[in-house]
């Protein structure tokens, strides 16, 4: 009986961590259209996680994306990061849309973890990158995410980090 009671609950907490979502919104081009408008801004920032024993680790050459929040942005970051800023996890959809990917920006982060975008127009953002390092044979770190909201051509210095 408590070896079935044990996998049962085994069986509800791996679900609970399972790294592949379905999405309920579809994706809609016109509401990530304004990506693709030219801006004033200049949206930059720094990215890095410390470790357990207190280094810093910096996002140093890892990719930036700048994607334009919408329903199906804000759907995808929900089901990847809940309610926080920081993914261990990866996570893949089944109905991923393809021309979700079209929509964003990319940049690529200094060695200090370093960033930016020019030109940037107004509206609300999603800021994406990933931290990541390696002991011994096994990556560790994880995907750090970051809301931002671009108003009046103003610039936006974005800290990306975790704890």
């Amino acid at each position: 009986m408590i070896a079935r009671l044990f996998g049962i609950v085994l069986v509800l907490a791996l679900g609970a961590c399972s790294s592949t979502g379905t999405l309920t919104t579809s994706f809609d081009a016109d509401a990530a259209a304004f990506i693709r408008t030219a801006g004033q801004a200049e949206v930059s920032g720094q990215a890095f996680l410390r470790r357990n024993d207190g280094i810093v680790v910096y996002g140093a050459g890892s990719e930036v994306l700048l994607i334009p929040k919408t329903a199906y942005s804000d759907e995808r970051m929900e089901q990847i990061y809940g309610s926080g800023k920081i993914s261990y996890f990866g996570r893949t959809f089944t109905n991923d849309d393809p021309d979700y990917y079209n929509y964003a920006r990319t940049a690529i982060a200094d060695g200090e973890g370093r960033f930016s975008f020019d030109n940037v127009a107004n509206g609300d953002y999603y800021l994406i990158t990933t931290v990541t390092w390696m002991v011994q044979y096994a990556q560790q770190g994880g995907s750090l995410m970051e809301r931002i909201s671009v108003q009046g051509g103003q610039d936006v210095n974005v800290i990306m980090r975790g704890y």
